[in-house]
């Protein structure tokens, strides 16, 4: 959400994380919020529900932490790492998180 982007992007610059890969690509997405999830079919009047699990609402925080189908695709020692018991704050820790920022690509 944008909320999760104003408390982590703390600073206007450049950031050096980005390139010209698909990684690259879905971490900006991602911290922006604008992936294609679900989420977004409800302004559509479709299902937003989550195609891997069935849960109600595919959003990001969901696809970033909840997943159960992607469960075997997480960083578990990242995600351990960002342990928040607040999912916001959890989801801006795994995005933002500057020293595993290759390691957050791929998980993407």
């Amino acid at each position: 959400s944008t909320h999760i982007y104003r408390i982590f992007k703390t600073e206007i610059k450049v950031e050096q994380c980005y390139d010209n890969r698909l990684e690259s690509k879905i971490l900006f997405q991602a911290r922006a919020n604008t992936l294609e999830l679900n989420k977004r079919k409800r302004y559509k009047q479709e299902d937003p529900k989550c195609e891997l699990c069935g849960y109600k609402e595919e959003n990001l925080i969901h696809f970033l932490i909840e997943c159960k189908e992607l469960e075997e695709s997480r960083n578990k020692e990242l995600i351990k790492k960002c342990k928040d018991e607040n999912k916001e704050l959890m989801a801006g820790k795994i995005l933002f998180e500057k020293d595993e920022i290759e390691e957050i690509k791929c998980m993407l």
